[in-house]
């Protein structure tokens, strides 16, 4: 066994193990309810790269399934970036805004997928269906990219820290996507070849289950207090102002 044949097992083994323990983590810390596209992706990506391993020696079944576990895996990363938007636009946002931001993301959506299929080569062959695959998953690449940086440049406005499960989840997926994008341009002028691009691709996308797991699994501190018991002030004004007036008769 080669280094590069070891190494392109590790980086698919390793995300699977994370992703199991995100699972468990989400289901652990209720966060389904929150996250539940997040969590369909992620048990969906579990569920159908361990399953292929049992056929990553049968040539044509084994591009299939790949092709089709790629297809809803890019359907449901695309459903991640509006529900991520839910969590990350203010509560108080108006719908218009809301509206105005949702185009604008399809706009990209729509130029980036233009572009791509413009700069593509024709769609000729038994590779049809692979090349459209292809522009799907690097149209919505780009758009998870580009959302990282509107949403990292709008934290203050939008009053987001790092410590948002949300903001954790949004930049595992811009950083897997940028690194798929750097491989896909690489690949298409010859400066990868298939192993190279593979483990590029795979590298970016362990760095995104560390990351994710990293929000997920970590120990939760005391959650901030929303808001205030409900108390009479004028009570707590009246008792207050009776004790320092008994401690001044004392003097």
């Amino acid at each position: 066994m080669t280094i590069s044949y070891f190494a392109i097992y590790a980086l698919w083994l390793f995300p699977l193990i994370l992703q199991a323990a995100i699972l468990f983590g989400m289901v652990r810390r209720k966060l389904v309810e929150r996250f539940p596209v997040f969590f369909a992706y992620t048990g969906w990506v579990l569920f159908s790269e361990t399953g292929l391993l049992f056929f990553i020696h049968s040539g044509k079944v084994y591009r299939r399934l790949y092709s089709c576990k790629e297809a809803l895996a890019v359907v449901l990363g695309l459903a991640v970036i509006f529900e991520i938007l839910r969590h990350i636009l203010p509560p108080y946002s108006s719908p218009k805004f809301v509206l105005n931001f949702v185009r604008v993301l399809a706009g990209l959506f729509a130029v980036t997928a233009l572009l791509v299929f413009v700069s593509a080569k024709p769609l000729t062959g038994n590779y049809a269906v692979y090349e459209v695959g292809m522009l799907a998953e690097r149209s919505v690449r780009f758009l998870q990219a580009s959302l990282l940086i509107v949403v990292i440049a709008l934290m203050s406005v939008l009053g987001l820290t790092w410590q948002h499960e949300s903001l954790g989840i949004l930049l595992g997926f811009g950083v897997y996507s940028a690194a798929a994008l750097v491989a896909f341009e690489c690949g298409a002028v010859h400066w990868l070849n298939p192993v190279a691009f593979s483990m590029l691709n795979s590298a970016g996308y362990n760095v995104a289950a560390a990351i994710w797991a990293f929000y997920i699994l970590r120990p939760r501190g005391r959650p901030p207090v929303d808001r205030l018991p409900d108390t009479d002030l004028a009570d707590w004004n009246n008792a207050l102002s009776s004790y320092v007036n008994q401690r001044s008769s004392r003097r």
